[in-house]
């Protein structure tokens, strides 16, 4: 079941809210939660639950142990054992595949044969692990005890508005919320979980998937049939579509998660602060998948040594704390790349400070810096998106774009009115510089403003939520009445008539 769906939206998640409701002061009211969130994710297949459980199951139970344990060696050893189980499980499901894939083709040419093993990925694996095997380091860590209501634990593993693409929240958040008899959320919650909702349906709908349908058409541009190179500029237009879609996609699936969590009076942490309006990688990561920087941070990132220690030890923890974030993001070479080109942009930053020398010239210098570091993120994003096979088509387009410029001046200077020139000769002119670019490169003027059309307001939304350090849902609380109702209506109307009709998939449900 997804989020942008109507069986979501207008059954499930009411259903849900008013069963709550009724249940919430009873001794069932969790075990409501926690059935209705087992529903949730075994819709699509039963046999999901059996990794969910394995996992849970066996934290909750190494939890107990660790936290009665007298012996501290002994509850350290009981935390590997969770640490390890986890990532073999993660390991077996995410990687088997392609590891056996990789292998049988390495040594085919020796004449060896390597049997490849196809396993289904579970979505959401890489999410709950991760905030499974938190609980258990942060008992080991005396940073939290463990709950002795297994049903109390279920619900917090399984909470369905993050269950299945996050935001990854660690147990002494969230589990004290749901453990506890909530009350109503007041009118106010109300309102704004439902305008969170409405907004996540429209960023997702209206710009994620639009912009992920502007992406689509360029990999089909390099399909296999395809018998001409792409066409210069239609490389950046990739890049700029994922770097959209995938923002869009991902913060929209947090906020209607957070709005669904606030109908049933639990906060969820927020997952995405306007990133792309950071100047470096440090800031960058600080507000994008907030909730997976923080758990590499404190789970990896630290006990590797962190900022401890000489300068290249630092950077080594670096490098080694975005490798494995890019391999928890998928299994591929190119994962491991956008993960290692993380860690280089970090380590960069690090040794030369861009932001802050380009920070001396006020806010011309911080835009500046903005600009060259966004672009920074989109080549990594063209690791993250695209094939091994589609690299060097999308590279060799971007790197002919300048070969546009010279018939753009040819152009100009045909077509340059004479000084003193009347309104049909600028006429003219912009008609011959627009007639030559869709007769040069058709694809580059159609796809581009339609990626303008779909950028501009994001970048807008994320302006007015940067002014105040928020995301732009949030401002709700700010509105009067009037502002509200306006943009309600915008976003209302703005699914209706611009939503791709073909819906897709929330982009982190394959991880």
């Amino acid at each position: 079941m997804h989020f942008n769906s109507l069986n979501y939206i207008f059954i499930f998640l009411p259903l849900v809210v008013a069963g709550w409701a009724l249940l919430r002061t009873t001794a069932y009211g969790n075990l409501f939660i926690a059935l209705v969130s087992l529903y949730f994710y075994a819709s699509a297949e039963l046999w999901y639950l059996l990794p969910l459980f394995a996992t849970a199951l066996l934290d909750y139970w190494i939890g107990q142990k660790v936290h009665d344990a007298k012996d501290r060696a002994w509850a350290k050893r009981m935390v590997v054992i969770s640490i390890v189980a986890n990532l073999a499980l993660l390991a077996v499901f995410k990687y088997t595949t392609w590891l056996t894939t990789s292998l049988s083709g390495l040594f085919a040419p020796l004449g060896l044969t390597i049997p490849i093993i196809l396993i289904v990925l579970p979505p959401a694996i890489s999410f709950y692990t991760f905030q499974s095997m938190s609980y258990t380091i942060d008992i080991y860590r005396k940073e939290f005890h463990p709950y002795r209501n297994v049903v109390d634990y279920i619900s917090f593993v399984t909470f369905f508005p993050h269950l299945v693409a996050g935001p990854i929240m660690r147990a002494r958040d969230l589990l004290p919320q749901l453990a506890r008899s909530r009350p109503l959320p007041s009118a106010q919650t109300v309102s704004l979980a439902l305008f969170m909702i409405l907004f996540g349906l429209f960023q997702k709908t209206v710009f994620a998937d639009n912009a992920g349908g502007l992406v689509e058409t360029v990999v089909q541009m390099m399909g296999p049939g395809a018998k001409t190179p792409l066409p210069p500029g239609i490389g950046l237009i990739f890049a700029y579509g994922f770097a959209i879609q995938i923002y869009c996609d991902f913060a929209a699936y947090s906020t209607i998660a957070r709005g669904s969590a606030k109908l049933l009076n639990v906060e969820l942490m927020r997952n995405f602060l306007t990133p792309y309006f950071s100047t470096n990688p440090s800031e960058f990561w600080r507000r994008w998948h907030i909730s997976l920087s923080t758990w590499l941070r404190d789970y990896l990132y630290v006990p590797l040594g962190g900022n401890r220690g000489a300068s290249w030890f630092v950077m080594r923890n670096l490098m080694l704390t975005m490798l494995l974030g890019g391999l928890w993001h998928g299994a591929g070479i190119l994962f491991i790349l956008w993960g290692a080109w993380h860690g280089l942009l970090l380590i960069l930053y690090r040794l030369v400070p861009i932001d802050q020398w380009l920070a001396r010239f006020g806010f011309a210098g911080k835009a500046l810096a903005a600009f060259i570091f966004f672009h920074l993120v989109c080549i990594g994003w063209i690791f993250f998106r695209a094939t091994p096979e589609q690299i060097g088509p999308i590279w060799s387009s971007i790197l002919a774009t300048p070969s546009i410029i010279p018939d753009l001046l040819q152009r100009y200077e045909q077509y340059m009115p004479a000084s003193g020139a009347g309104y049909g000769a600028w006429s003219a002119f912009i008609g011959g510089v627009l007639r030559g670019l869709v007769s040069e490169n058709w694809y580059l003027i159609v796809f581009g403003w339609g990626l303008v059309l779909f950028a501009a307001p994001v970048l807008v939304f994320d302006y007015l939520g940067r002014r105040r350090n928020e995301e732009f849902p949030d401002l709700f609380l700010r509105m009067n009445t009037v502002t509200r109702a306006v943009l309600a209506l915008v976003f209302l109307y703005g699914i209706i008539f611009f939503a791709r009709r073909q819906a897709g998939e929330f982009i982190y449900f394959a991880f």
